[in-house]
């Protein structure tokens, strides 16, 4: 069963953050003239899925989100969110991350490349790894088209597939509309390399998303092909819809 502990935790800390972070930042700013804008978000969600799989057992989720960036287009943050893997400990992720992002000129190109961490404190088995990504885009009109491509060398630590690299490669194409309502779908393959080839899917998603003042809600629908057991269990990956809620700052 989902961990309420951890998760009430979790909820309280992001919540606090949300609610004091932004007058913090602005006064860090007064005082000390730090350069960049602090920003962030919080999710309230009925499922984690990461690539069309539940991270949180088809339970809810807490996610929150703290970033910093510049001018230049240089950026830092952190992620979190509860999880529920099964087994010892796996029931917090804590993800830094860092890139650069930029647009080129007025050509409606964009660009955003960095690396994500993914770490799970607390597990006792050895889960955390890293991912590459190079995210460009191109909006015209009302319609924005990002492809994303997302590396790493050892998917999902050295308990689970030790030393095996993989790569996802994913498109998302979404359009805005009147009254801040947006439809998108998204759509990827995660592949690995040569000898586990059988352990590769395709995944996707479609919903649609409403902005209201600092507020986003939106319901999606997440699913895939046939799932090997070995990666998730088929139960994870057998079609989800989920319904979010989300605040930024």
């Amino acid at each position: 069963m989902m961990n309420w502990v951890t998760v009430a935790r979790l909820s309280g800390l992001l919540l606090l953050l949300a609610i004091a972070a932004p007058g913090y930042c602005a006064e860090e700013e007064e005082e000390d003239d730090i350069p960049g804008e602090f920003g962030g978000s919080l999710l309230f969600s009925t499922n984690y899925m990461f690539r069309s799989i539940s991270n949180s057992n088809n339970r809810a989720q807490v996610q929150g989100d703290m970033h910093w960036s510049h001018d230049s287009g240089i950026y830092v943050g952190l992620w979190a969110s509860n999880t529920d893997f099964g087994g010892v400990g796996n029931s917090m992720e804590l993800d830094p991350y860092i890139g650069i992002a930029g647009d080129i000129g007025d050509s409606g190109f964009s660009y955003d490349i960095g690396y994500w961490s993914y770490n799970y404190p607390g597990s006792e088995s050895q889960l955390d790894y890293g991912e590459f990504y190079f995210t460009p885009s191109y909006s015209f009109s009302n319609i924005t088209i990002s492809p994303g491509f997302w590396y790493a060398d050892n998917y999902f630590g050295h308990d689970f597939l030790r030393g095996v690299s993989s790569l996802a490669y994913e498109v998302t194409v979404s359009a805005d509309f009147q009254r801040d309502i947006s439809l998108s779908a998204h759509v990827g393959e995660q592949t690995f390399k040569s000898g586990y080839s059988w352990l590769n899917y395709t995944y996707w998603d479609f919903g649609i998303a409403k902005d209201w003042n600092d507020f986003n809600f939106s319901l999606r629908w997440y699913d895939t092909n046939d799932i090997e057991p070995f990666l998730a269990n088929p139960k994870l990956a057998d079609g989800n819809i989920v319904f979010g809620i989300t605040r930024s700052f």
